[in-house]
């Protein structure tokens, strides 16, 4: 209502012209006029807010388009007019046909009701997934009928789950893609840097190194999944390929307690190599072992608990280790 009270004034949506003085806001909307038109459709009621001649009110779609520039001239219409302004007491009054375009016209409007004010408000309609139009908006349908559609990806999983901490979902995401600035990845792009890892210095720092392979996040993986898994996972995709097996997708809890320690650890590990190379600050094991353990049970203890006799998320969490922090 404000946009056209003060920014489209007496011109609709589909009138106005661009132009410097709008916002970036106003500008884009109107750019995406065209992509617009395809998902809008108005439903008449009583006529007072479709346009006569923009809106896609009829089989015909804008009737500007399918009458061309001489349409409101021929129907003697304005271009400002509503579909309320071409009826006169419940009958469509248009003046006699004078090309086939606005004899078809005629055509269509014989089959559809005049305006009438007690049929209500007209009402706009938007383009759903399944190619109806309903009298509600839904981004989502949206973005999928316009979004050119990826194939999925196996490890969606492990990012992406009710249970995750964004900051950790955004680490191991980055990290699936291999674009962590890992050691072994700033050397190629030209940086003198010792390639050694920076908490076992026995390795070269790659992905799978720094988060499955060195000793440090061995011992760390060990202490909380010891009881549950025959070994640590050897890399991000192998948890992928572990979450995929029958026993973790019978027990959605357990794959979420899985899926929320690999998150956990990966950013633990991350934060603690950037601490020592940036900030010249180490900690223990140990006291990495806590700090995965206290982001785990903060986490958790935000979840509403699930219904008796099922066992909650810190239950199962404490059955990955034997001898919780």
């Amino acid at each position: 209502m404000w946009l056209k009270e003060n920014v489209f004034r007496r011109k609709s949506y589909w009138e106005i012209q661009s132009s410097q003085r709008l916002s970036p806001t106003v500008r884009g909307m109107i750019g995406i006029r065209e992509k617009v038109g395809e998902f809008l459709r108005c439903s008449i009621g009583d006529g007072r807010a479709a346009t006569f001649w923009f809106d896609w009110w009829t089989d015909l779609g804008p009737l500007l388009n399918a009458l061309g520039e001489r349409g409101p001239r021929d129907l003697r219409i304005q271009l400002s007019a509503t579909v309320a302004d071409a009826a006169v007491n419940g009958e469509w009054s248009l003046p006699a046909a004078r090309s086939e375009e606005a004899e078809t016209l005629q055509i269509v409007l014989s089959t559809m009701a005049p305006p009438l004010s007690h049929r209500g408000p007209d009402k706009y309609l938007w383009r759903n997934d399944g190619n109806q139009y309903v009298p509600r908006f839904s981004s989502r349908s949206t973005w999928n009928r316009i979004r050119v559609a990826a194939p999925t990806i196996p490890w969606h999983k492990l990012v992406w789950f009710k249970e995750e901490i964004p900051r950790c979902s955004f680490t191991v995401w980055t990290a699936i893609l291999g674009r962590l600035p890992t050691r072994d990845r700033s050397s190629v792009w030209g940086l003198s840097i010792p390639l050694n890892c920076v908490l076992c210095s026995s390795g070269i720092e790659t992905h799978e190194h720094l988060f499955f392979q060195c000793p440090y996040a061995v011992a760390i993986w060990t202490h909380f999944s010891r009881s549950v898994i025959a070994a640590p996972p050897t890399s991000l995709l192998a948890c992928s390929a572990l979450l995929n097996q029958v026993p973790w997708q019978n027990s959605p809890a357990l794959s979420a307690i899985l899926k929320l320690l690999l998150q956990v650890i990966t950013y633990v590990l991350w934060t603690e190599r950037n601490f020592r190379i940036f900030r010249d600050l180490a900690s223990s094991q140990q006291a990495s072992i806590m700090r995965v353990d206290r982001m785990i049970r903060d986490r958790l203890l935000s979840i509403p608990p699930r219904p008796p006799p099922a066992p909650s998320l810190m239950q199962l969490f404490f059955s990955f280790s034997l001898s919780p922090v």
